[in-house]
């Protein structure tokens, strides 16, 4: 059942199970799973079902250190969350993103790779992924091989991109007809309330948009809101001027982690008929949807002896060759055409327009080539793109400022930070990859890596991907969540989705995000089985006023 907030008699609380605060990747992957299950679940999402400038604009904040998005372009408020916007990308993080690496400090997660492979498997058909194999030669084909580099230093990785998988318009229905779950849409959380902060949570406050405010009691609540607003809505929680929910030891917001991209340069081919094919997105199989992609990435043991952090080098499209696309123009074009296909946030639109008719002559000739200009297309260069793996910093954090959102919450301050090791792994695998090439007599690299004002180059962006700020780890000073998810200190509040993650890899979150909810489904379920005075199967949340 879906039930918009902003017609609860005021004052009314729900009596729930299990509330589950998000209704993004991880909180609808929750949903799933307990779907039609023993126990009544309350899924709380602040948006509607498609975008809404009003609860968008609840996102504003500030950001202080590299650059980065205006906050409310970061994530996408509304039913299905930011797989409304994101690009499909999947991959299982390395098995040496897991471990505990002298060289990296504060890596380590509490399980290996190995532990998370069975969740991963699962994952791939709720994200529309083919199977779950990511070995190289079992993607190549006549027409798509890998290149043969002279070098065991680099190796190549695939992704497996989805449709994308829109969570939200998929799984609606699943979720809707469900006799156990009620979704409350345009329900913003005020904070979590608990009487003994060590014991557990007892309700949700929660508001409308138009000042309407409700709560919502439970025996276990989950936050499933993301890598920005989980630390928010546990730096609010503080019970009116205590320590925050799980912020004992100040790490609440700390160690935000995300993913630079870096347009780096150029590969120069020496046969401008050199197939790429294995690097160019291309379908599966009998599969409609799905798609698989190459990369190149530094090996394991390269990683080992030079130590340095995960990153990965792709080629852009052919297409991207010619000297139109570093035109700011053209730039606008393409948020514009991500906006369109669904892909980005739909905010600045009229900047954007502004933008691309400055450079109208350009415009024109990339819509061209884009059109026309394919990958099988002989070319003498291709544009190269660069992610990295960010550093654990506990220096990189969110923090809440005195500036209120139209519910009286306080807003978000990111000071995003980066280690000067990801700029070293960066570079030396360029040196790499290049050296590889001429070996190989396929042709060379231009390297464009000049620092920028912040140090970093000028084309640097980020993934918009919020990592690490509520991270896991068994140690309380070192973690914000235990290896289940449970807020060190409270019985009953779980964190899940990528602001859990205790390091990043170079790989897009999603993937990990629906695999760690299913595992916490799991734990939840086992949880719930436990206690005393089960529910009968069947019943729904009830409200009542007060």
């Amino acid at each position: 059942m879906f039930l918009d907030a902003r017609k609860l008699p005021p004052g009314t609380q729900i009596e729930t199970d299990v509330c589950v605060v998000g209704a993004g990747a991880a909180g609808i992957t929750l949903a799933l799973e307990f779907a039609d299950g023993p126990f009544r679940v309350c899924l709380v999402e602040s948006g509607g079902l498609g975008f809404e400038k009003s609860t968008q604009d609840l996102y504003r904040g500030d950001s202080v250190g590299l650059p980065y998005f205006a906050l409310r372009q970061a994530r996408m408020a509304g039913f299905g969350g930011s797989t409304g916007v994101w690009a499909g990308w999947c991959r299982p993080l390395d098995g040496i993103d897991l471990e505990a690496r002298d060289w990296v400090p504060h890596s380590g997660w509490p399980f290996d790779s190995a532990h998370l492979d069975p969740f991963y498997a699962r994952a791939h058909p709720l994200c529309q992924l083919g199977p779950y194999v990511y070995a190289p030669e079992a993607w190549e084909t006549e027409r798509a091989r890998r290149l043969p580099l002279e070098t065991p230093q680099l190796t190549t990785s695939v992704f497996q991109i989805s449709p994308p998988t829109r969570f939200g318009d998929l799984y609606r229905h699943r979720i809707e007809r469900s006799n156990n779950i009620q979704t409350l849409l345009h329900a913003n959380v005020l904070e979590l309330e608990a009487t003994d902060f060590r014991a557990g949570v007892t309700r949700v406050r929660a508001a409308t948009l138009d000042g309407k405010t409700f709560s919502i009691a439970a025996k276990l609540f989950i936050l499933a809101a993301g890598g920005l607003e989980n630390p928010r809505l546990l730096l609010l929680s503080d019970g009116g001027g205590r320590t925050a929910l799980g912020n004992e030891h100040g790490l609440v917001g700390r160690f935000f982690g995300e993913h630079p991209y870096i347009d780096s340069g150029s590969f120069i081919l020496s046969d401008p008929r050199l197939q790429l094919g294995f690097y160019y997105p291309r379908r599966i199989g009998g599969t409609d949807a799905t798609r698989v992609r190459g990369v190149f990435s530094l090996a394991e043991a390269t990683l080992r002896r030079e130590k340095l952090v995960n990153c990965s080098i792709l080629f852009r499209p052919k297409h991207e060759s010619h000297a139109a696309y570093r035109a700011p123009g053209v730039e606008a074009l393409r948020q514009l055409w991500e906006i369109w296909r669904s892909k980005d946030v739909p905010t600045g639109l009229a900047r954007l327009v502004r933008g691309m008719l400055s450079d109208i002559d350009k415009v024109a000739v990339s819509a061209y080539r884009r059109a026309f200009v394919g990958d099988d297309e002989p070319v003498d260069h291709v544009r190269v793109r660069t992610c990295v793996e960010s550093v654990p910093n506990p220096e990189s954090r969110v923090t809440l400022t005195g500036e209120r959102d139209r519910l009286g919450r306080r807003a978000i301050r990111l000071d995003w930070k980066l280690d000067g090791l990801e700029m070293k792994s960066i570079r030396r695998a360029h040196e790499l990859l290049d050296a590889g090439l001429r070996g190989a007599g396929l042709g060379r690299l231009e390297v464009n890596l000049e620092p920028g004002a912040s140090g970093w180059p000028p084309s640097m962006v980020a993934g918009r991907h919020h990592m690490g700020t509520t991270r896991m780890h068994r140690d309380p000073r070192q973690g914000v969540v235990d290896e289940h998810g449970r807020v060190h200190g409270l019985s009953n509040l779980f964190v899940t989705g990528s602001s859990v993650f205790p390091s990043t890899g170079y790989v897009n979150p999603t993937l990990t995000i629906v695999a760690l909810a299913l595992r916490l489904a799991d734990h939840v379920k086992r949880v719930m089985a436990s206690l005393p005075e089960a529910v009968e199967i069947g019943s729904a949340p009830q409200s009542r006023g007060r």
